[in-house]
């Protein structure tokens, strides 16, 4: 009903109640003027009509603010919808589920857990209303524990409106920001939970009421749920369009590989064929020819070789979910395969995890390079990998016992090592390069742990 229908039922009712006296009294009294009946009369109609107009409209003013806000939650949850839809980047998408929730609802803090694959366990904590700073100092992301892990159990919303009344709660953790109300959903794909979404300390609409936060209605569990199911979606699109992309360029390499090895790489064989064949016939009065024919199949011994440790390196398994440890083994057994050198290896306080898996692929490129050096240039006998942490520092040497570096190549150098520079510039850490007193070379990497 609209408001000038209900201001006109407000006036119409009251004069129709007015008549109705007006004729009772004519009837009961024969048309005789009584004043102090017309007063009362008058006096009962105008109460009425007051507490009748005054009812009716502060249920009409609570029902037009109640649509009213609904209507500005649907506005900003199709909003919401429609900025999730234009973002593929998977990390890009979940982050903007946990800001877009937390300005949806008006709640001072949000949160993205997303759950392993077991579905028993945080994997991925994406904040939002908290800095850097902030989180940082507060330490490690949520394990799952107290409320978070009732709604990683039960997979059921869990609204509570002051967390230090809830036996369920278990405390925050040292310089966690104060968490009063609580508003938590499940994120549900293909009929499974994929991940919770938290909002804590709702905002209130007036901040003129004094109050620092209120507590969380059922029509914003409502909301926030309809909002888990958009965000479900855009986690899914994201995630689908990672693995094309990991599709495309899989397939891509795999090309390329297979072109260089059935056409590059017998073709410089058949190369190598002919000349080993005419160094065999050639007159033995051509020594020099014969010295410079063997350097040619040197050579092309190789290139044969490097580009087949480039196939493997076009491949994702070759350093592609690998950690630290594992991969330098792996390097550390190819040199060993593929060469005369002994190598010595020392791991001793490596943890497994000690760097996320971008930068651990750019550390196992820089070593790669520095073993490839090592095997191609040093005459060495024997190779020293030694990786350390100090404090927050990782620290990766590489040494040989070979020729060693003249001032000039280590100052000039190759694209390979411009390349490593390059790689721990990208790092925050520093390369050295330099002799070692008892000869030969010592490639040093260092890098600051805390920036990872």
């Amino acid at each position: 009903m609209s408001s000038g229908a209900l201001k006109l039922l407000t006036v119409m009712i009251p004069l129709s109640f007015l008549i109705a006296i007006v004729g009772l009294r004519d009837w009961l009294f024969g048309g005789q003027l009584n004043l102090s009946l017309e007063v009362i009369a008058v006096m009962i109609v105008v109460l009425i009509s007051a507490g009748f107009s005054a009812v009716i409209f502060r249920l009409a003013q609570k029902r037009e603010a109640e649509i009213g806000q609904r209507s500005e939650q649907l506005t900003a949850l199709h909003q919401a919808a429609l900025t999730l839809t234009t973002e593929l980047e998977l990390s890009v998408v979940l982050q903007k589920v946990a800001e877009l929730a937390r300005g949806l609802i008006g709640a001072k803090y949000g949160a993205l857990g997303m759950l392993g694959e077991t579905g028993d366990y945080l994997e991925q904590f994406i904040t939002s209303g908290i800095t850097p700073e902030e989180r940082a100092r507060v330490g490690k992301p949520p394990s799952g524990r107290g409320l978070l892990g009732v709604m990683i159990r039960e997979g059921k919303p869990i609204r509570v409106s002051n967390i230090a009344d809830d036996p369920r709660a278990v405390g925050l953790p040292p310089n966690h920001p104060p968490i009063y109300s609580l508003l938590g959903v499940p994120v549900h794909s293909k009929g499974k939970v994929i991940g919770d979404l938290y909002l804590a300390n709702k905002l209130p609409r007036n901040s003129r009421d004094g109050r620092e936060y209120c507590e969380f209605t059922e029509r914003d569990q409502e909301v926030l749920e309809m909002f888990a199911t958009q965000a479900s979606i855009a986690i899914e699109n994201a995630q689908l369009y990672r693995q094309t992309q990991q599709l495309a360029i899989f397939q891509e390499r795999e090309r390329f590989g297979m072109d260089l090895h059935d056409g590059v790489i017998q073709s410089l064989y058949a190369i190598g064929l002919m000349l080993d064949d005419t160094r065999h016939n050639l007159p033995y009065r051509a020594v020099e020819e014969k010295e410079r024919i063997a350097q040619a199949l040197q050579g092309l011994n190789e290139v044969i070789r490097d580009i087949r440790n480039y196939i493997l390196n076009l491949r994702p398994e070759r350093f592609q979910g690998n950690d630290l440890r594992c991969g330098l083994i792996e390097l550390e057994r190819d040199l060993r395969a593929n060469s005369f050198l002994s190598t010595h290896l020392e791991l001793d306080g490596l943890q497994s995890e000690v760097l996320n898996p971008e930068h651990t692929v750019e550390v196992l490129h820089i070593a790669q390079e520095a073993l490839t050096n090592v095997r191609k240039h040093a005459r060495a006998c024997n190779v020293f990998i030694k990786v350390a942490q100090q404090d927050h520092i990782l620290v990766l040497s590489i040494s040989d016992d070979g020729i060693g570096m003249r001032g000039e190549q280590m100052r000039v150098g190759g694209q390979g090592l411009i390349n490593m520079q390059l790689r721990a510039e990208g790092l925050g850490g520093d390369l050295d390069i330099s002799p070692r007193p008892d000869g030969g070379t010592c490639v040093t990497l260092r890098f600051p742990l805390h920036h990872q």
